[in-house]
């Protein structure tokens, strides 16, 4: 069984000190048709809120994108204070119970939150999906997002799968998909 976890599309992380992440607009648009798909299919979506110093719980920074499908009587949450979903969270064992065992990845940042999560579901044994379209960031002084996006697109691909939004199928598997 497949969940989406959507991680950190909050206001502090999409827009930050002027600077919104690359391509936002299309980004959220492409969230919001996974959350769609995934509801559709029955499968779990999971919004994960990061909080620390800057951005802090119950703030409007702390809130998400207004125009992110978020609906608190159908989706689920995770709040961290680590890159990680996973860290100091109980998600791994919300989708054990649940019977989890593969996620479908997107949303903020790519470098930071969404490699993290990426990488501690593998090592949990989870199949992932990376959605190449489904996630963003900010220029850096040494790299533009659309560099850094592409970059993690072809270094996480090495071991997980990683696809454009519009070819998810909540219903396949990833060891269908792979195959």
């Amino acid at each position: 069984m497949k969940a989406l976890l959507v991680i950190d599309v909050q206001k502090g992380i999409y827009a930050w000190e002027d600077d919104e992440v690359h391509e936002g607009p299309a980004l959220v648009a492409t969230i919001n048709r996974l959350v769609a798909a995934a509801r559709a299919a029955d499968v779990p979506v999971f919004f994960v809120q990061h909080e620390d110093e800057d951005i802090v719980a119950g703030t409007p920074l702390w809130g998400f994108v207004d125009a992110l499908d978020v609906r608190k009587d159908v989706d689920r949450f995770v709040r961290k204070t680590h890159g990680s979903a996973f860290h100091d969270t109980d998600l791994a064992e919300t989708l054990a119970q649940l019977g989890v065992d593969e996620v479908v990845v997107c949303g903020l940042q790519t470098e930071f939150c969404v490699d993290s999560t990426v990488r501690q579901a593998v090592t949990l044994g989870l199949g992932v999906t990376l959605v190449a379209d489904g996630h963003s960031t900010l220029d850096t002084e040494t790299l533009t997002a659309p560099r850094i996006i592409a970059h993690h697109n072809a270094t996480l691909a090495s071991y997980v799968r990683v696809v454009r939004g519009d070819e998810v199928d909540f219903a396949a598997t990833v060891e269908a998909a792979q195959s």
